[in-house]
């Protein structure tokens, strides 16, 4: 491939991406990208660079280049294709045994084999570019001249070691925290651009649909757009600002259903009714440092009998894993004394059993469960010796419940890594009724989280009134579950250890 091809021309040259690029749609990221690359391009090209970034054309190429753009934009595909652009049509002068590397990074492997079909498209799409291909692998290509394009999940440790050309972040906005930090944008983006200095000329590409107002997006958009940045381009677009293919009704019919979503999904406004629910201080300092799971007691620290609660997440199996928890009292303080999680796929029935046997180590024959699958669940735990009673709290009310358990420190957590990336991963909305809702963000999951809240409930709910040593249960539904009172239909006795 001859270096220096300007990148218009090699997306509409029929030898190269011509067959994948063509038509008027394209010309919104056709204007972005050779804009970053300060590139000449057309009179219209230029009038809507300056409506998507606010600023006039760079004159030289930028280190940076963020697009914020709605669903079906084709961000993800001129990503692809600048990917391409950089890998072929530019030389990279190494050290002997430096091999430089295009990277495209994304929240997880799922969608990291996306971004890389992607690529392969549109080296396929051209009879010169498929010639340049040595050899493929699951998560890199290889092309004849050395360089790599390699896909990796967004963890700044994967990153490190490697001497990029560029670097393609995708989907930055929603990217999930990892069990070291709060924030992985940051500490990705930190390990990137180091690894980017090495070659002048080198690329930072993020692209994304906005989402919540934070993060290293929201906080770029806030410092760079519209400014004349040598080093940073930011442009932000409607849906059918870039592709007017889109139906206008379907995005009025989005917005009629539910305004702040639509306006995030269509429009590229970021959201202002969401909002982190716990933060990563609150959660570390209700977090013992060992050990992962406290062993079975029959006696507590008072001396009194042992009194345990579980939660439990239950799955089809299919796509969420099942997870359950345990929990005790002590005094006005909830301690989780284990968790366990069954990811996807798995066997429900073969998970019941499992389940059954962790709780019933613990002297427990009952759980607190959500309503997932509610009749089948009951039939398959039933087999396995273990009762479920449907939780009498939504999801979201049971982790509203464990806010103040964490903010008055009336909880301990135990050291488990994923259930901190959970309950990290939780976000506030607000109705325009002004209602507070808690669920995972999307692309995340809340599995233990969810079976951590329901046991902390559990074992908090328990405690309906306390003067010395009277406590008052509030609900019969609670029978069995080790609570200081008899069923003799379940067979239960007073402050009994099952």
């Amino acid at each position: 491939m001859r270096p220096g091809i300007p990148f218009l021309r090699f997306l509409h040259d029929p030898m190269l991406l011509g067959l994948a690029f063509d038509g008027a749609t394209w010309r919104g990221m056709e204007a972005v990208t050779a804009g970053a690359l300060a590139q000449p391009m057309p009179p219209a090209h230029a009038e809507v660079f300056r409506e998507v970034t606010g600023r006039e054309l760079p004159t030289d190429p930028v280190q940076e280049l963020w697009i914020i753009a709605g669903r079906r934009a084709g961000k993800s595909r001129i990503a692809a294709a600048l990917a391409c652009y950089l890998a072929t049509c530019r030389t990279w002068p190494t050290s002997p045994g430096e091999v430089p590397t295009v990277l495209i990074l994304a929240a997880d492997r799922e969608q990291a084999q996306v971004a890389l079909r992607y690529v392969r498209g549109v080296l396929q799409a051209s009879p010169m570019l498929a010639q340049e291909v040595a050899s493929e692998a699951r998560e890199r290509i290889t092309l004849r001249s050395g360089l790599e394009i390699q896909v990796a999940t967004s963890d700044y440790r994967a990153v490190r070691g490697r001497s990029l050309v560029a670097a393609v972040c995708d989907e930055i906005a929603f990217w999930q925290p990892s069990p070291e930090s709060a924030n992985p944008d940051s500490e990705v983006l930190a390990a990137i651009r180091p690894a980017l200095a090495t070659f002048p000329g080198s690329l930072l590409v993020c692209v994304s649909s906005p989402y919540a107002q934070r993060g290293a997006m929201f906080q770029t958009f806030r410092r760079y757009y519209g400014q004349p940045d040598p080093r940073v381009l930011v442009a932000r677009a409607p849906t059918r600002l870039l592709n007017p293919t889109i139906p206008e009704a379907l995005i009025a019919d989005e917005l009629a259903r539910d305004p702040d979503a639509a306006r995030a999904e269509w429009l590229a406004e970021f959201r202002s009714d969401v909002a982190s629910f716990l933060d990563a201080e609150l959660v570390d300092g209700a977090t013992r440092t060992e050990p992962r799971e406290l062993p079975p007691r029959t006696v507590s620290t008072d001396g009194g009998p042992m009194t345990y609660f579980a939660g439990l997440d239950v799955s089809g199996g299919r796509s969420d894993a099942a997870a359950c928890a345990v929990t005790h009292r002590e005094g006005l303080t909830v301690i989780v004394d284990a968790c366990r999680r069954w990811p996807a796929p798995h066997d429900p029935a073969a998970v019941a059993r499992e389940a059954a046997s962790f709780l019933g180590s613990y002297g427990l024959r009952h759980t607190v469960a959500d309503h997932y699958g509610a009749e089948l669940s009951r039939a398959l735990y039933s087999e396995a010796d273990l009762a479920l009673v449907s939780a009498e709290v939504t999801r979201s009310e049971a982790y509203l419940h464990l806010l103040p358990l964490l903010t008055t420190a009336r909880i301990e957590l135990p050291p488990d890594p994923r259930l901190r990336l959970e309950l990290l991963s939780l976000e506030r909305r607000t109705a325009r009724g002004g209602r507070d809702s808690v669920d995972h963000r999307p692309g995340s999951h809340d599995d233990l989280a969810n079976a951590v809240a329901l046991a902390a409930w559990a074992a908090s709910r328990s405690l309906a009134a306390q003067d010395g040593e009277t406590l008052a249960i509030e609900s019969p539904a609670w029978a069995g579950f080790g609570l200081p009172f008899a069923d003799e239909q379940l067979g239960g006795s007073p402050w009994s250890f099952r």
